[in-house]
């Protein structure tokens, strides 16, 4: 909800791949850039390499959106066609510019790669157009410019490549997106990532808060694999009311969200976890069955993990859960594999294993197959010893197996850090080992 002062941006995604299975990142990118700074995507679409549809779909946009931000089909292959359909669309002539081929020859040149004639089509611009430099690639970006019904407007080429697209997007479009379209309005964007909630429960909790929202003042949740974020973006000509509405309406959302909330910003829930751990002075080990060490993975992505991560055990079979996690062949014969009591000794077994002040363990029924009556697919335990305590949680998960085994990951990591908010300071950690 972007409120009625909000600028009209529409995003454009060019490329036939994007349509055969390629996935797209670059829509939810730009989206969160721009409202970063107070603006917002309105509209969005992906279309072919195809000439005619891209000139007919921008000449449609321009009739009423404030700026187009066009990504794809810079390159120097044949089917790169985006600057000629950009032309069509505007009714403008394009010129071959010797010089910007003669800087991609040199760029190409210093790395030693061949410089075929293909590249030309790089050098050739829209008629009043602003070349953007592209530091990362060959494919030079566009800013076109004209007015309609008295306003002015924008239309910004860029290259198709994250490592081209994105440092050229932030350098040189936002910054003019702000100064013609922000009309004087400054933004502060803050976020609070929830796990151990779903999406349409965290959305009744913030009910209120999200009721707030106004002109200046905009809410976005979010849910991905075991997590859900509340964006709130503020934006205003005042930079002190527009702070005080940001803050008033973060302390709202962290009241109504309660222990759901396991940080803010760029926090993750692994780092949040590494962050819990490093400050009681503790270590970690784990034990995984069906995550099959998709825990771990997520625990070592953090910078300095080796600080308090042991180490794991991924054991499949009963016998290696007997072997390497001590679980006793009793609990497994008479509660299965699948238990919160065969997660109970496999987290207390990781614990042991890896010499950890805490073990975490995961045992479930991923999917499609494997599954029963008594436990169907989408069953999963999650526990954490630490100290004298292990404590378990019961999961049913829904979803594909990557989904199941994402959402476990995710609420196991959940578990421990709600098991470490109560373990404080480095005095603690004598007891613990």
């Amino acid at each position: 909800m972007a409120g009625p002062q909000a600028a009209q941006i529409a995003l454009v995604c060019v490329g036939t791949e994007l349509l055969r299975g390629q996935v797209n990142t670059h829509q939810s990118w730009l989206s969160r850039k721009l409202q970063n700074a107070g603006l917002f995507a309105g509209r969005e679409c992906t279309l072919p390499d195809d000439r005619r549809l891209i000139a007919s779909q921008l000449r449609a946009w321009m009739k009423d959106c404030d700026a187009l931000v066009v990504c794809g089909g810079l390159g120097p292959t044949f089917d790169d066609i985006t600057r000629e359909a950009a032309a069509d669309a505007l009714g403008r002539r394009m010129r071959y510019r010797q010089d910007l081929f003669d800087g991609i020859r040199r760029k190409l040149g210093r790395l030693r790669m061949p410089v075929p004639e293909e590249n030309k089509r790089q050098a050739w611009v829209i008629d009043g157009a602003e070349v953007l430099e592209n530091h990362a690639g060959s494919a030079p970006g566009q800013i076109l410019r004209w007015r309609r019904r008295g306003r002015p407007r924008l239309m910004a080429l860029l290259p198709g490549p994250y490592a081209e697209m994105a440092p050229m997007f932030e350098r040189d479009v936002l910054p003019r997106l702000v100064a013609s379209l922000g009309r004087g309005r400054r933004a502060a964007h803050w976020v609070v990532h929830l796990s151990g909630i779903a999406e349409s429960a965290a959305d009744e909790r913030l009910a209120k808060v999200t009721a707030m929202a106004g002109p200046d003042l905009d809410f976005t949740i979010l849910s991905s694999a075991g997590q859900v974020d509340y964006h709130v973006t503020a934006a205003g000509r005042d930079p002190r009311r527009v702070a005080a509405r940001l803050s008033l309406a973060r302390s709202r959302a962290l009241q109504a969200v309660g222990d759901f909330a396991f940080g803010e910003g760029e926090e993750t829930l692994e780092s949040a976890c590494g962050r819990a751990l490093r400050a009681a002075g503790l270590t970690l080990a784990v034990a995984e069955s069906c995550t099959g060490g998709l825990v771990g993975q997520k625990l070592t992505a953090v910078p300095g993990s080796s600080d308090y991560f042991q180490g794991g055990v991924i054991a499949y079979s009963n016998a290696l859960k007997r072997r390497l996690l001590g679980v006793r062949a009793a609990t497994l014969v008479r509660h299965g594999a699948v238990s919160a009591e065969t997660a109970q000794e496999m987290a207390r077994g990781a614990r042991k294993a890896g010499r950890a002040s805490v073990g975490l363990a995961v045992t479930g029924v991923a999917g499609p197959g494997g599954g029963s009556a008594q436990k169907p697919v989408g069953l999963v335990y999650v526990a954490v010893s630490v100290g004298a305590k292990t404590v378990s949680r019961e999961l049913r998960l829904g979803g594909s197996r990557e989904l199941v085994r994402a959402r476990a990951a995710a609420r196991a990591l959940h578990l421990l850090l709600l098991a470490l908010r109560g373990v404080k300071g480095r005095a603690n950690r004598r007891h613990l080992l």
